[in-house]
């Protein structure tokens, strides 16, 4: 399974933050610097074990307790509307991550 965001999503980098704004109900959202790693991620279609690994990788700290915080901040994200799933046919093999 792989993620994107939706087409009603947009979002900024200010500075080490992360604005995002739901254009359907005008929600706004700043993600500090570990979620906007998150989001980004998932945004560019990577899996969730791939977002699980990068964080991994970037940030210091249990790796079990890692995967628990990237799952948490991935649903979290997803039941916000955030993020979508990407729907079969648009995944192929040079789909990033």
């Amino acid at each position: 399974m792989r993620y994107a965001a939706p087409e009603e999503v947009l979002d900024r980098a200010i500075g080490d933050e992360l604005l995002v704004h739901r254009f359907d109900n005008d929600e706004v959202f700043v993600l500090n610097g570990d979620a906007k790693i998150v989001f980004e991620a998932a945004k560019s279609g990577a899996t969730r074990e791939a977002i699980r690994e990068l964080v991994a990788g970037r940030v210091f700290g249990d790796t079990l307790e890692l995967y628990r915080l990237v799952d948490q901040a991935l649903d979290d994200m997803m039941a916000q509307g955030l993020l979508c799933v990407l729907p079969p046919d648009r995944v192929g093999p040079d789909s990033p991550l």
